[in-house]
């Protein structure tokens, strides 16, 4: 006998030769993986899934920090479990990833509990990848190691991406005029403003000349004033204050506007005087408008305050003036003589003033001195705080940005440590390590993926943006930190950085997708196809995608349905991927179907071999006791036929036995078959 097999061979659940019939698909069995189930312990979710046939298996973990039975963590997993996880990949043939904890969302470091960029938060999330990306140095045969993303809150409505002209989305109804646009603050790392569509805010209506123009508050050489602490911030009138219409009892005129309002005033006014428009800075300059009686009071209040703590440092001179001089006039004059002096320099303006009917001068002076310098110490306090709380405010506002693009410099720079460990980690793994002689056949690759829409990196723009920013910041450190030339910094933060690309999360997009006035469902749904599918084509033709999920849903939310069950434009997503020549897709299927997804997802990609029964491994009846309570018989009855107890062995349609093989144990002929 030339060959010898055991059930645990590959070649045991799919013979050479029906591999060879399955070629004749556009994509056969070999080209298609599974995740493991994360709630068992992972080597024997490998072994389950390799006899479901599966050519690749991605690890999948649920727990994070300390991990437990049902939510083991990559760390729960020692030496000698992960020796035995890759073992049994390579005995079998099979290339095995990793998806890190889905405990942990985006690397931003975002808390909207706290309204905050947490930096904790952040080295929490990249402590968890990096975990992941240690257990995939030592327990996989490398390729991608997944994370979600989730940066930043964002609206829908209204926003531009790159070739979105026929694209558009709605969050919520009314979120055209209701939609909220957040501003962070890059050194506190905190949200500092959220600012609603319909937010108002009191604007004055400003005095303007027989040509329109704007009047401002002239000086005695007739220019106009300006307040340089208002000068950079306020970016109409440059700290120069506009005087205000009044009515007839002398009110300031005032009406309210809303945000949306305001934005359309601003870009006018910003076009006219040649600004440039950006969402950041109408944002900003609302913003001010919102900070702006806050500022003023304060700092008027400061202003005040400091007026005030200079008259009392004036007083205090004269009162000090005053206790010298009667201090030696007490040494020369009798007491009973002392009010013909008091009386004499009563009227004098460089010294405190002591009134007439006090006995004891010293005594009245010395007490006014100590109650000007408690004044002293009081207003020196309030003017300090209105000019600090002013100033904050102020520099608040010059520092605000977007937060989801503060969100993607913060989510950059983790990627680019993270990109830098797998490097470090891939070298690592591709020596011989200890008794396991273990070493990678694929490099290692950290592969953010889009999760949901409600968060920032789920739209393809935007994954594309978070790998392109990623890979800057990871050439950088490399260059930096390892003394590596640009060229070779690029080269291999490209190799060590790259998307996964979840088609099923990305057709949740679909109950967001605007339909155009009269159009119909269908339509729609032919609409929004085309528009996901020239997306990922833009990022199968940058090189942004390294890594693909399968699964389906019908749009509304991801429940992992097996592909062909939903409305998820598969078939077409994958024949983009493969004329971009992957051959890697992870099925992630099996919400409710986890022992038969995988050959689910081959029966709707055309292939002839649905499922291959493995004596000792896959039940032979309904009734076989190998299998538990809770699933015996599911699964064969699930692949029966016709009342019978097992699942067929032969292959159907074009690809069956011909007519010499008619008749037990071969084909029986019944055309159904």
């Amino acid at each position: 006998m030339d060959n010898y097999y055991s059930t645990m061979d590959r070649e045991m659940q799919a013979s050479p030769a029906m591999r060879e019939i399955d070629k004749t698909n556009a994509i056969g069995i070999d080209e298609w993986g599974s995740t493991t189930n994360p709630m068992e312990h992972q080597t024997q979710a490998l072994k389950a899934r390799i006899f479901h046939g599966a050519n690749r298996v991605e690890f999948t973990f649920f727990g994070a920090q300390k991990g437990r039975k049902e939510q083991p963590t990559p760390e729960t997993f020692g030496r000698r479990e992960r020796r035995d996880m890759r073992e049994l990949a390579e005995f079998n043939k099979v290339e095995t990833t990793t998806h890190a904890t889905v405990g942990i969302q985006g690397l931003s470091g975002l808390n909207m509990q706290q309204h905050t960029f947490s930096d904790e938060q952040r080295k929490q999330a990249i402590d968890e990848i990096k975990r992941a990306i240690h257990f995939a140095a030592e327990a996989t045969t490398g390729g991608a190691v997944v994370f979600h993303t989730g940066e930043a809150p964002r609206y829908l409505h209204g926003r531009k991406w790159n070739g979105d002209s026929d694209a558009e989305f709605e969050l919520y109804p009314e979120e055209d005029i209701r939609k909220v646009t957040f501003l962070a603050d890059p050194e506190t790392k905190r949200l500092v403003a959220q600012v609603s569509g319909v937010d108002k805010i009191a604007v004055p209506k400003l005095k303007r000349d027989e040509e329109g123009k704007v009047v401002y508050l002239k000086d005695e050489n007739d220019q106009p004033v300006v307040d340089k602490q208002l000068e950079d911030v306020d970016r109409i009138h440059h700290g120069k204050m506009p005087l205000y219409e009044t009515d007839d009892h002398g009110d300031v005129v005032t009406e309210l506007t809303t945000f949306n309002e305001f934005k359309e005033n601003r870009k006018k006014e910003l076009e006219k005087l040649g600004q440039p428009v950006t969402e950041e800075g109408i944002t900003k300059d609302f913003f001010y408008q919102q900070k702006f009686v806050d500022v003023m009071y304060s700092l008027n209040f400061g202003i005040r305050s400091e007026r005030e703590y200079q008259e009392l440092i004036d007083a205090r001179k004269k009162i000090i003036k005053s206790l010298e001089f009667y201090r030696q006039l007490k040494e020369k004059v009798p007491e009973d003589e002392w009010f013909k002096f008091k009386e004499r320099f009563a009227g004098r303006t460089d010294m405190h003033f002591v009134p007439v009917d006090k006995k004891d001068p010293l005594k009245y002076l010395e007490k006014a001195l100590n109650e000007n310098e408690r004044h002293i110490a009081y207003t020196k306090e309030l003017a300090l705080h209105g000019r600090r709380t002013a100033l904050e405010q102020l520099d608040t506002v010059r520092r605000s940005k977007l937060a989801d693009d503060f969100a993607v410099e913060q989510s950059a720079q983790s990627i680019g440590e993270l990109g830098v460990y797998t490097w470090q980690m891939s070298e690592q793994g591709k020596k011989k390590q200890g008794d396991g002689h273990h070493k990678l056949k694929n490099d290692l690759y950290l592969a953010p993926e889009n999760l949901f829409p409600e968060l920032y990196g789920s739209h393809p723009d935007e994954l594309r943006t978070l790998v392109v920013e990623g890979r800057k910041q990871m050439a950088k450190q490399l260059k930096s930190k390892y003394g590596l030339k640009e060229d070779e910094a690029k080269k291999l933060a490209k190799n060590h950085i790259k998307a996964t690309f979840d088609i099923g999360h990305a057709n949740v997009w679909r109950k967001y997708f605007k339909a155009k006035k009269g159009e119909s469902l269908e339509s729609r749904d032919k609409r929004f196809n085309t528009w996901l599918l020239g997306k990922t084509k833009q990022l199968l033709d940058e090189g942004i995608i390294g890594h693909i999920h399968i699964s389906d849903n019908f749009g509304f939310h991801d429940e992992h349905l097996t592909a062909g069950d939903g409305n998820s434009p598969i078939k077409e997503f994958v024949k983009q991927a493969k004329e971009q020549g992957f051959d890697e897709f992870i099925v992630e299927s099996g919400s409710f179907n986890p022992m038969t997804s995988l050959p689910d997802t081959w029966m709707h990609f055309d292939s002839p071999i649905y499922g291959v029964h493995v004596a000792g491994f896959t039940p032979n009846t309904w009734t076989d006791p190998s299998i538990g309570p809770s699933t015996r018989g599911w699964n064969n009855f699930y692949r029966s036929y016709f009342g019978r107890t097992e699942g067929p062995r032969y292959l159907v349609g074009d690809m069956s036995p011909s007519e010499d093989f008619k008749g037990a144990p071969f084909y029986t002929g019944v055309g159904l078959e």
